[in-house]
């Protein structure tokens, strides 16, 4: 047993490197941790985050169901298990484990008290059901897919989404009504949040249903055609996530990393990048987040470009679902969605993921995009 100021000093040193991207010095320190402490459950979870982030999904798996035998109803164990599962791509077994997440504080703000039950997958039997967008704007336009799936299943179905996505809601093929967040007096018997809807219907990476369809008016893609079309291959074009977003600065690339698109010849650069980050774009690239003023209008400028390359936020998730190229650039340990190593993903087929090879590395991620588009 090592004495406690060298244990502290150790686990200190091992969440540093970690946070530096050093996985492997990282998991050097806590297993040497793990011989004094060898069934302390905060250095099982941190050796599971640690493998997980890593790569070795198996390794890590083994160290949070430990967690979860030792402490069954620690709801951070479980939730560790789901993203673990899931990116792995064992969606039936990670949504299982993925409703832990209420439970768990980070996800705490997003719960909602309605007096209405949950529904939980029983019959609808014509019932007036509430699903609702339950975390970000990619979130809701990635998971809204499973609405045809809940009216098929004998529900009549109302979204519930974020102001900034009602009018593209309110375009989805199939026609739903559509409230945002912030309405009162709606009437309705059962609710789910959208991200619960794949474990609702036992999701499997074969059966994962097709992306949502929105049919922008026709007036909308005239306007933003006579915008973009140039007679060059029109790019659109983001850089930084959300900066309120858990994780932003990985997932985000410094917007001067695209200056050698802006130089390919016949291409013309649009910036779709809105917030903070749109005042960064770069020298040739056409910013457009004063007319982006929600994602239906981005939608309807997308509409009429011929690729999107987009780091990890809900442009991706919009661009896939109107069926454009998206090419995806993801950090080194990216969210559950993308798995590992795959170069392609089952929630949108037109789309490329670009990972990076190395932890913060976006120098080589942004060469590949480049030479693939010259080509």
């Amino acid at each position: 047993m090592k004495p406690p100021a060298e244990i502290k000093t150790l686990w200190d040193r091992a969440l540093a490197l970690y946070g530096q991207g050093q996985y492997g010095e990282s998991l050097e320190c806590l297993r040497t941790l793990e011989a004094s402490l060898p069934d302390d459950p905060r250095l099982l979870s941190n050796l599971g985050v640690v493998y997980r982030d890593s790569g070795d999904l198996a390794r890590a798996e083994q160290y949070f169901r430990r967690v979860c035998a030792a402490r069954p109803e620690d709801p951070a164990a479980h939730f560790n298990l789901a993203v673990t599962l899931l990116r792995a791509g064992r969606l039936r077994e990670g949504f299982d484990e993925y409703e832990w997440r209420w439970q768990v504080a980070q996800f705490a703000p997003q719960r909602r008290r309605f007096a209405q039950p949950l529904w939980r997958g029983e019959p609808l039997d014509g019932r007036q059901i509430l699903i609702y967008g339950e975390q970000g704007a990619g979130d809701a336009i990635q998971f809204v897919r499973y609405a045809p799936l809940v009216r098929n299943a004998g529900g009549v179905v109302i979204l519930e989404v974020l102001p900034h996505v009602e009018r593209l809601m309110s375009w989805l093929e199939g026609g739903y009504p559509v409230v945002n967040a912030l309405s009162a007096g709606v009437e309705f018997d059962v609710q789910c949040p959208m991200m619960s809807l794949p474990q609702r219907f036992g999701t499997e990476l074969d059966s994962i249903p097709p992306p949502a369809r929105f049919s922008i008016p026709a007036d909308m893609r005239a306007k933003w055609a006579a915008r973009l079309r140039t007679g060059r291959m029109g790019v659109g074009v983001v850089w930084a996530t959300n900066p309120s977003y858990l994780n932003n600065a990985a997932r985000s690339v410094p917007a001067r990393y695209f200056l050698p698109l802006t130089r390919q010849s016949g291409i013309q650069c649009w910036s779709l990048q809105v917030g903070p980050g749109a005042a960064d774009t770069p020298d040739g690239m056409v910013n457009l987040s004063e007319e982006l003023i929600d994602f239906a209008e981005t939608a309807a400028a997308i509409s009429e470009l011929d690729l999107v390359i987009t780091v990890d936020t809900a442009v991706a998730h919009l661009a896939g679902s109107l069926g454009k190229p998206v090419w995806l650039l993801l950090p080194y340990t990216s969210d559950w969605r993308w798995m590992l190593d795959h170069e392609d993903t089952p929630w949108y087929p037109g789309m490329r993921l670009f990972r990076q090879r190395r932890p913060g590395e976006w120098g080589d991620v942004v060469e590949r995009v480049t030479r693939e588009l010259g080509r």
